[in-house]
């Protein structure tokens, strides 16, 4: 797959992060563990019926340059991060970055040779052109990185569903943008359920899977009609997500009883009590059709209903 180069100057960019404590640093660290482990589980369990894929290492890339000059020292500690450029913040489990040795810390200077370019001096403008360099690339192949000590690592093939993954500090609890996923520190923190947190990742996976953002562009309007109706096609295609990446959908429905305080705006968002219902019955309509059929593919995929 490959992404406009508004993705690189527009689409992607983000305030630093500014930890303030070395605790700080080491907690938003550890949510950049868990987007990690989730999100490569969400992305490769779907890639068999998502319609666009890319590969899918399981890595969390960081850059210093999201920090605050004063945070540096205590985030290098943290991240054990010895150069510059973008490096490994978190690597999930037995995934390809985990079996081919990569660690946290580790810079990526190239990938099969050709090295990461800066197009500039934002906060993320180096993770986000790793990050187009791995969309442009055959998900099925297998891939080399280089970090910047001249070390080369060969990566097993692992395609996923095309999107990344970013924590941040500002901006939206929970958001997507066609390519990326961005999920607010604070709300990573708060959900400490791992299946909770997995089912407000697949929600927003489900966004750029369905193409939201380029469907409501294509119908002129963000209406709070049209808006509503992506919402709850991304929270029944969050079910076929989580069910195949061996998380329970359920726990979408328990999210959302338990989530109180408003996570957007209520004028374009469905209330939760629709939400649940939503789920519901989509997790029954699976049911029936896995049944039917075991490599039953989401309808929602398979037809994307027009915006109208």
């Amino acid at each position: 797959m490959r992404w406009p180069l508004f993705f690189l100057s527009v689409g992607m960019l983000a305030v630093p992060a500014g930890a303030r404590s070395p605790s700080d640093i080491a907690d938003f660290a550890a949510q950049e563990a868990r987007l990690a482990t989730v999100s490569h589980r969400l992305t490769t369990a779907g890639a068999r019926w998502c319609p666009d894929t890319m590969p899918q290492p399981g890595w969390m890339l960081e850059d210093r340059r999201r920090f605050d000059a004063g945070d540096w020292n205590a985030a290098r500690q943290v991240y054990d991060a010895t150069s510059d450029g973008p490096f490994i913040a978190a690597v999930a489990p037995g995934s390809p970055a985990d079996r081919a040795g990569l660690a946290r810390g580790v810079s990526i200077a190239a990938i099969n040779g050709e090295p990461v370019p800066t197009l500039g001096d934002a906060p993320t403008i180096r993770i986000d052109a790793t990050i187009v360099m791995l969309a442009a690339l055959d998900p099925a192949a297998p891939l080399t990185v280089t970090d910047g000590a001249g070390r080369t690592y060969r990566l097993d093939a692992a395609s996923g569903c095309a999107s990344a993954f970013r924590i941040e500090r500002k901006g939206a609890q929970a958001a997507a943008n066609g390519t990326l996923v961005r999920l607010r520190f604070e709300l990573a923190r708060e959900v400490v359920d791992e299946a909770e947190f997995a089912a407000v990742i697949a929600h927003e996976l489900a966004h750029n899977i369905l193409r939201h953002h380029d469907r409501l562009a294509a119908a002129g309007n963000r209406s709070a009609r049209l808006v509503r109706a992506t919402e709850l096609e991304a929270d029944r295609l969050s079910v076929w997500l989580m069910a195949d990446a061996g998380y329970d959908p359920a726990a979408a429905v328990r999210f959302w009883n338990r989530h109180k305080r408003p996570l957007i705006r209520a004028a374009t968002h469905p209330p939760r009590s629709e939400r649940i219902a939503a789920i519901e019955d989509e997790m029954a309509a699976m049911a029936a059709a896995r049944a039917a059929d075991p490599g039953a593919r989401p309808p929602l995929v398979v037809a994307p209903p027009p915006l109208e």
